[in-house]
């Protein structure tokens, strides 16, 4: 046999062999940094204010990918009124070994989050979820995309037969784009309204702007609340585009812009169109219920609605308000809102 006829017969063979190798090196050099970094974060601050925790880990996924399982993960987020925690039963998280920084979250099981309310109140929420994935897209200055998906969401609060949220940066970085959405949300017996059992329905697609004060918190060197004063201090604007809300009895399509005040407390006006207020008005008298001042949205718009009644397409206008730590219904005070921090 020629040395040319060897060449082309074993070639292909060293250099698949080549690539064999340098595909291991890279999986083992990445899942060892890997390791280290989640070591080096387990119960330090991730970022401002934000603590991981968790008891063991195990990584796998060779070749390509990096599959990462924890037990007994936490996060906990520090607020100036105590801290908030979210606790896991199943988390994991995905990554491969090469090409766009994306990161994919699992959890599944059973989940406890706790926060501490202004008043010094301490809360515990227990729930379950069928499927919960997330993912994250990073590039050299950060965080860029984020994308969540819960279905089968159950706690003595509420059900929910799917929960998402989207947000990312504007192709022209300038803005950060939020589409959020939730299907066959029933809230337990208490926590129902007049509206109906079920909230059907709920689309969010809206607009934060400036980006940039979120810098900070994208590249994991500030926290949420410094970064919110940052957007607030520089005119942050949220642009609500379009937000339909459906119930039972009735559903509503709005618009309109809020930001946030000098007390930290939710600012601006959404402008709704209301569908279905004679079924409600109808609901309210069987239910012997009136409106009111004061007594929140509900008894606010029914109050509303018996007084303006709906236009020739079946609508009623209401414009929602948030101004001066007061929630408003048109010119009917409806009930005070608190500071976001």
């Amino acid at each position: 046999m020629k040395y040319s006829s060897r060449f082309f017969l074993f070639a292909p063979l060293a250099l698949f062999l080549a690539i064999a190798v340098g595909v291991g090196v890279n999986w083992w050099m990445q899942a060892g940094a890997l390791s280290k970094k989640l070591d080096s974060l387990n119960g330090r601050p991730s970022m401002p204010g934000v603590t991981l925790y968790f008891s063991a880990k195990r990584i796998s996924g060779f070749p390509f990918n990096l599959d990462v399982v924890f037990q007994d993960f936490r996060i906990e987020v520090a607020t100036d009124h105590g801290p908030s925690t979210w606790k896991s039963q199943d988390f994991a998280l995905h990554a491969l070994s090469y090409g766009r920084e994306q990161v994919i979250f699992e959890a599944a099981g059973k989940q406890l989050l706790t926060w501490t309310d202004l008043d010094g109140v301490h809360h515990a929420l227990p729930f379950e979820v069928g499927e919960w994935h997330a993912s994250t897209i990073a590039d050299e200055r950060g965080l860029k995309r984020f994308d969540m998906d819960l279905i089968g969401f159950g706690s003595p609060a509420l059900t929910a037969a799917r929960l998402q949220i989207h947000a990312r940066l504007n192709p022209a970085e300038s803005g950060i784009e939020i589409a959020a959405a939730a299907d066959s949300v029933r809230p337990s017996p208490p926590l129902a309204s007049l509206f109906g059992d079920t909230l059907t329905q709920v689309r969010l697609n809206a607009s934060a702007a400036p980006a940039r004060p979120f810098d900070a918190i994208r590249s994991a060197r500030g926290g949420w609340q410094g970064a919110l004063e940052s957007w607030r201090k520089a005119g942050g604007n949220l642009r609500v585009d379009d937000l339909e809300l459906s119930w039972d009895r009735l559903s509503a399509m709005g618009k309109g812009a809020l930001s946030l005040d000098d007390t930290h407390s939710v600012q601006g006006v959404l402008d709704f169109k209301v569908a279905g207020i004679e079924t409600l008005l109808a609901a309210a008298a069987r239910h012997h219920v009136t409106g009111a001042s004061d007594q929140g949205i509900a008894a606010a718009l029914l109050d509303r609605a018996a007084k303006a009644g709906s236009n020739e397409s079946g609508l009623l206008g209401a414009v929602l308000g948030f101004h001066d730590g007061m929630v408003s219904v048109g010119d009917e005070p409806a009930t005070t809102e608190e500071p976001l921090y």
